[in-house]
């Protein structure tokens, strides 16, 4: 079974040809106001130790340092081309974004920034700019986008699945730990390495907030919207959600709430209950329909926290019980 996108894919660093959408994402609301960094939050920042290549305005242009190659992805914001350092020729992913939308590039670099060096966060390498383009970049995820990975081999077994959302889980409580929250969980925006690990990528929709701090305004893609995005306030939990969703599509090659247009898409959101007995999940062990509902829990006190979703949840004995590939449960 071959998966359509949910939305127009932002341009990610990663190979590949794109594919179109019916959908259209739908753009940020201004993000909540910066607070300051609360103890144990945004430490590498506080330090100073940001590398000098990745700060804004620099006067040094791209073509000192890296030439540019074929393009590599397109999407609504701007596109992807190969870079190449001229010392050394290593490879990189250089994204072009036009200066017409520069307060969300100065929050998607900031927010890099705030969270580098963890391995699940795709590496910002540096930041360049002209009269019309910012320049961002980033390390080249050669392994592409999980979304064609979804559309080349349709369902995944429960484990591969479970270690893709164990990585995704690991990311996402760091950044929420760190005070960031991602807003647009979904494949086009998880990267895969070489030896197939999740790398998080693009932070457009980023939005940094303090404990217990809400965020309003609708964002994100309409297929992996949470719910409460469309009602009101919400909080770092749409990540979960999104996950959530994610997960169904691995699982069973498809997305849960579906439409043929965007009212319907997001009545299904709001309304739709999950048949869990339904024949689509036969397939599915109890622990795997277990820990969707969990994440796709409209209750947004109930729906579980990354770190439940690591230390709490079925997922666990999902990854370490199942017999391996091939076997049967």
């Amino acid at each position: 079974m071959r998966l359509p996108p949910a939305s127009a894919p932002a341009a990610s660093p990663s190979r590949g040809p794109r594919r179109r959408s019916p959908l259209p994402p739908m753009r940020a609301p201004p993000p909540p106001a910066a607070a300051p960094d609360s103890p144990g939050r945004g430490l590498k920042r506080k330090l100073g130790c940001i590398d000098s290549a990745t700060r804004m305005g620099r006067k040094k242009r791209l073509e000192s340092e890296y030439e540019l190659g074929a393009e590599i992805g397109q999407g609504k914001f701007g596109s992807v081309r190969i870079c190449r350092a001229k010392v050394g020729g290593d490879e990189f992913a250089c994204k072009e974004l036009p200066k017409n939308g520069e307060e969300t590039v100065h929050r998607e670099v900031e927010i890099m920034q705030h969270l580098s060096g963890h391995p699940g966060v795709v590496t910002l390498r540096a930041v360049f700019e002209d009269a019309d383009k910012f320049y961002l970049v980033m390390e080249l995820c050669s392994g592409g986008r999980l979304l064609d990975e979804i559309a080349r081999e349709g369902k995944f077994s429960e484990q591969r699945a479970a270690i893709v959302i164990k990585d995704l889980m690991a990311v996402l409580k760091y950044c929420h730990e760190m005070g960031v929250v991602h807003r647009d969980v979904k494949p086009e925006n998880i990267l895969l390495t070489k030896a197939g690990k999740v790398k998080l990528a693009d932070f457009g929709l980023a939005a940094r907030v303090t404990n217990g701090q809400k965020m309003f305004g609708v964002a994100g893609s309409p297929a992996y919207v949470a719910p409460e995005v469309l009602s009101g306030s919400y909080s770092e939990k749409v990540d979960i959600w999104g996950a959530g969703v994610l997960l169904h599509v691995l699982l069973l090659g498809s997305l849960p709430f579906q439409g043929g247009s965007l009212d319907a898409v997001f009545e299904s959101i709001k309304t739709l209950e999950l048949d869990f007995s339904s024949t689509p999940w036969e397939s599915i062990s109890v622990l795997g329909r277990d820990l969707i509902g969990r994440m796709l829990n409209r209750d947004v006190s109930c729906r579980m926290t990354a770190d439940e979703v690591l230390s709490r949840s079925p997922m666990g004995r999902i990854l370490h019980r199942m017999p391996p590939e091939g076997g049967s449960c």
